[in-house]
């Protein structure tokens, strides 16, 4: 699978997300402007001049439209957006308009086939705003969230749970096989903004990745233009996955030595991390037995004869008995630093990473791992390897 460079569609996002922004100061969409809110919120409110701007062009709008706010249905989505953001951050005078907006929520009529409530998308918003209220408050959107996202295509059913996640309901993904580009798109936004195997959706996404186009411009022949709440969930989930990457794909993507991956692969998916470092530095231990010919030794003892020059854990470094040669330059001061790191190095993973796993119960404090950690013991124990088989051999004959 070619990797999905996570850091440059952050940037081809937000720049399609800046260019709809734009387009808002000739033709005002207050839906469209919510959802770039949205988007732009995934990046944080302190600082976020773009966000902070737009935000204000929401409130002006509110008032500007107050005498006849509440009588277009589709406002409410972008006033539930404009007081969620008032909660998140600043503004907190307009929270006078909760209890107006309350009553219009509960004044929807989910039997209408015509209703905002038949909107996903509005949904969501809906929640969004709905967070400021109390659980009575809330109970309405709740009910028809439950009905809804038992219904429909994939990206519509995920967007109820949502709605249903976002106003405390601890309701799980719902299943079903994507059907289209939108249906990839809100199984990784979900995945990043809830849970779920992220490295599973992103590959997924991966494969359809190529049929999306971004804007109308870059879109002749696509099979999907994304719309602007298509792109902000996107990017939310993009900005999630650039702040912490999932570690699965990190690891897949990592250029790994073939045998490290190989045996931590099955360890680490199943987040199994003391395993899979455990498997990597038994197999370290190997490759020196193999490409040193000496098998009786400790791993420690191992190291000092064979990149040391000395049988002794403390023992000066002789360069004149070193097995394996890291450089072509033993009479060199560099050559030396760099033989004597190295090997300096292979023993601290022996010592620090193979031995208190292979010697305390895996439920101890010292072998505790997450999987960042492990991940980055593995690509320890990978660049030594590359390096142990790209290293000469010499003085074997004269081995212990």
């Amino acid at each position: 699978m070619v990797p999905i460079d996570f850091h440059q569609y952050r940037i081809e996002l937000r720049r399609i997300l800046l260019e709809r922004l734009a387009s808002l100061s000739s033709e005002w969409d207050p839906f469209n402007a919510a959802w770039i809110c949205y988007a732009l919120s995934s990046e944080g409110i302190e600082h976020n001049q773009e966000l902070i701007d737009l935000h204000n062009r929401m409130l002006r709008w509110l008032e500007e439209e107050k005498a006849n706010l509440w009588e277009v249905q589709r406002n409410l989505g972008p006033v539930a957006v404009t007081m969620w953001l008032c909660k998140k951050g600043t503004q907190k005078e307009k929270q006078k308009i909760i209890p107006t907006f309350n009553e219009k929520v509960k004044q929807l009529n989910a039997e209408d086939k015509w209703s905002l409530l038949r909107d996903p998308e509005q949904v969501y918003l809906l929640a969004l705003g709905l967070q400021c209220s109390s659980e009575t408050e809330q109970g309405y959107l709740k009910n028809i969230a439950r009905r809804e996202m038992r219904r429909g295509p994939l990206r519509r059913r995920i967007l109820y749970a949502a709605a249903l996640r976002e106003l405390g309901e601890n309701v799980t993904l719902p299943q079903g096989e994507p059907q289209d580009e939108g249906d990839f798109i809100a199984l990784v936004w979900w995945a990043e903004r809830y849970d779920g195997d992220k490295h599973v959706y992103w590959e997924r996404f991966n494969s359809v990745k190529d049929r999306i186009a971004l804007d109308g411009e870059s879109g002749y022949g696509i099979h999907r233009i994304l719309t602007v709440p298509e792109i902000a969930m996107l990017y939310e989930a993009v900005i999630r996955e650039t702040i912490h990457p999932d570690p699965v794909l990190l690891f897949k993507y990592f250029p790994l030595h073939q045998r490290v991956r190989d045996l931590a692969e099955k360890h680490f998916i199943n987040k199994n991390y003391l395993g899979a470092v455990l498997e990597a530095a038994k197999a370290l231990n190997e490759l020196i037995q193999q490409k040193s010919g000496i098998n009786k030794f400790s791993e420690v003892r191992l190291v000092n004869i064979t990149m040391l020059g000395s049988d002794h854990d403390h023992g000066k470094p002789d360069y004149t008995k070193v097995i394996i040669r890291f450089n072509d330059y033993p009479n060199e001061l560099s050559g030396q630093n760099e033989q004597e790191g190295l090997g300096l190095i292979c023993k601290g993973v022996f010592k620090a990473f193979r031995n208190p796993k292979g010697h305390k119960p895996e439920d101890h404090p010292i072998v505790q791992l997450d999987a960042y950690e492990a991940l980055e013991q593995l690509i320890v124990i990978s660049y030594l390897m590359k390096r142990i088989e790209a290293a000469s051999i010499t003085n074997k004959e004269s081995t212990p």
